[in-house]
């Protein structure tokens, strides 16, 4: 048991007690009066003697009661509680996870994790901060919001008010959470002088950290649990559904006929039988009972989902629609119960090829029926979704994606120097989306440009001397440059040369909006491309909230997306023009309802979640006071009749 505010009792008290015991063994002045008998002056003399002063006190009910009350009322003052004095007085860094596992309802009374990570952590400031009716004893404490990007969301302060202020304000995002981005902002807040003696060197800041342990960066949060006490929430047997992934393509053959997939996790250890629903552009098309197998512990003895891949009926869709796959029913979580998609347009890309010999290039890009190959002169960037220029020089980057092949750049990240001389291709390197259809065994090159490149550009494809095939981003569009003339080498009678121009054309224009993407994970951040006429977007919720500003060439930076669901995107400018864009839950590993299981080293401390409640006694002091004093009246009543 601790006081909050002990001389406050003590004080009253101390200023009280001598001025009741006054009231009893001082002398009471009383009126002379006339009595017609003597047999009244025994009692009178008897008074008398009572009330001299000094004299000592005799037995008295009234006076026992009187006190006892007067030492309740004392202690109520001192305001005693039940609890741990762990923590005070020094500095202390709150971590709160708001990932979307947090979200499982398998706390007490139907609460979330969240709700109850955000009631021990009000327990942790009531402990740390008492907050007394005359004193507060408490240290300094931070509040940390975990997830992908951690969030401060209260510097360090001694005031109680403001900390729970801070707790109310946090609201669950959608997304996952990683503990040592979050210790690293603790550390650099750790070096914060004290602002009352800035040569004092403060000892480490205690962590206390409030999660069920699913954070997305796996062994490196063992390490950052260090030295950190974990609050523990949620239960280990909530069973769970969850959509794991929604996608949709079109038939090569038939532009208009969209297949739709999706797949489905069970996070139980017995099977469960589900129902799915599919929607079209918010209009439901058909449901569908499926039976999910039970997940299992594998090799290395980690449990893992039971998985279920569903094949859905083919659609017709003559332009760009939205796909919704939803879970029918509760389960232990229900922000991953849903999964969207975008599906775009199925137009071809417009692509405008200039330059010398281009006929090469303009065979080669007919084979894609998603292609529109354009040649007139009169084109302009607004017209075309692609250029493709082959040979001479390109004096000014256009705001549209470009495909160059042995072009003279104009370009800040990459400088053409002189021509080497033949070069082969190295086999291998890092995957490309240029390269899904594969790369060249071997290619032969002759007289390839030397390129000088920064940092920012990346080398697709490496020859014995350098560089053959770059990609960046510059003036808001993508870029691909191939620093030889294909007529040149021997990669026209390689297979893998269509299939580069088809996965090129893909990946810089995209089948829609410049490479734009229509799917996202809640809680990372998003850059959404947008035509570079646009001068305002905005972008909304599914629950109606407003993310809006200015692109910046040709991308709008809304930061991280917290509210799976689709969100739809709007912009204004030279032509308006809206699209969706999917943003879904992460289902690994916030859809695992396990808590946090690592070895009990002895610098990581681990606790039940609802075991630190403190537990105040002034009001029970209170109560006692009161029924003293009424025990005291009924004495007195019967005394007096």
């Amino acid at each position: 048991m601790s006081l909050l505010t002990p001389w406050s009792g003590f004080w009253l008290l101390v200023a009280l007690i001598p001025i009741l015991l006054a009231l009893y063994i001082l002398r009471l002045r009383r009126a002379r009066q006339v009595v017609p008998s003597t047999s009244l002056w025994i009692e009178a003399a008897e008074d008398l003697q009572a009330n001299t002063p000094f004299q000592r006190l005799r037995r008295n009910l009234l006076l026992a009661l009187q006190l006892i009350a007067l030492a309740m009322i004392g202690l109520a003052l001192a305001q005693p509680r039940l609890d741990s004095a762990e923590g005070r007085g020094g500095r202390t860094v709150l971590l709160i996870d708001r990932s979307a596992s947090m979200q499982f309802t398998d706390g007490e009374r139907g609460r979330t994790r969240f709700e109850e990570a955000l009631e021990l952590a009000r327990a942790a400031v009531d402990r740390l901060h008492p907050g007394g009716w005359f004193a507060d004893s408490g240290g300094r404490t931070m509040i940390v919001a975990l997830g992908e990007v951690p969030e401060v969301v209260q510097p360090f302060t001694s005031s109680r008010v403001a900390l729970l202020d801070a707790i109310d304000r946090l609201t669950p995002s959608g997304g996952r959470a990683a503990i040592e981005p979050a210790r690293s902002i603790a550390r650099a807040w750790e070096s914060e002088p004290n602002p009352d003696d800035p040569r004092a060197t403060e000892r480490a800041a205690r962590i206390e950290v409030f999660t069920d342990g699913r954070f997305s960066d796996g062994k490196v949060a063992e390490a950052a649990l260090q030295d950190a006490i974990v609050h523990l929430v949620g239960g280990e047997d909530t069973p769970n559904l969850s959509v794991e992934m929604v996608a949709a393509e079109r038939d090569p053959d038939d532009p208009e006929s969209v297949e739709l997939f999706a797949s489905i996790l069970n996070w139980s250890r017995k099977q469960e039988s589900a129902r799915i629903q599919v929607a079209v552009d918010g209009v439901p098309i058909f449901q569908e009972d499926v039976d999910v197998p039970a997940g299992s512990t594998g090799a290395d003895e980690k449990a893992g989902p039971g998985r279920r891949h569903l094949h859905f009926p083919s659609i017709k869709r003559s332009s760009a629609c939205t796909v919704e796959v939803r879970l029918l029913g509760r389960d232990g979580l229900a922000l991953d119960d849903a999964g969207w998609c975008v599906v775009p347009s199925p137009e071809p890309v417009d692509v405008l090829v200039t330059g010398d010999n281009v006929d090469l290039i303009r065979r080669a890009l007919d084979v894609n029926p998603h292609v529109r190959v354009r040649s007139s002169s009169n084109l302009t960037d607004e017209d075309v979704d692609l250029l493709v220029q082959v040979g001479g020089q390109m004096q000014q980057l256009p705001t549209i994606p470009t495909l160059s092949f042995d072009v003279d750049l104009s370009s800040v990240h990459v400088r053409p120097l002189a021509r080497r001389t033949a070069d082969t291709a190295i086999p291998g390197g890092r995957d490309h989306a240029v390269f899904r259809g594969g790369r060249p065994w071997e290619l032969w090159v002759g007289e390839p440009q030397g390129l000088d490149v920064d940092g920012t550009v990346r080398s697709v494809m490496e020859g014995g001397g350098g560089p053959l095939i770059v990609a960046w981003d510059e003036a808001g569009a993508r870029r691909l440059h191939v620093g030889f003339d294909p007529a040149m080498s021997s990669w026209p009678w390689d297979p893998t040369f269509v299939t580069f121009l088809v996965d090129a054309t893909e990946w810089l224009a995209g089948v829609g909006l410049q490479g734009a993407p229509s799917v996202v994970m809640a809680g990372q951040a998003a850059s959404i491309r947008v035509p570079q006429h646009a001068d305002h977007v905005v972008m909304s919720s599914p629950s109606g909230a407003v993310v809006e500003g200015p692109p910046t060439n040709g991308r709008f930076l809304p930061g991280p997306l917290q509210e799976p669901g689709l969100w739809r995107i709007r912009w204004t400018g030279q032509r308006e023009g809206r699209r969706f864009l999917a943003v879904n839950a992460p289902v690994q590993p916030e859809s695992d309802p396990a808590v946090l299981t690592m070895e009990q080293d002895a610098g990581v401390t681990m606790r039940a979640g609802r075991e630190s409640r403190v537990v105040p006694l002034w009001p029970w002091a209170i109560s006692a006071a009161l029924l003293v004093l009424v025990l005291e009246w009924g004495v007195y009543c019967r005394r007096i009749r």
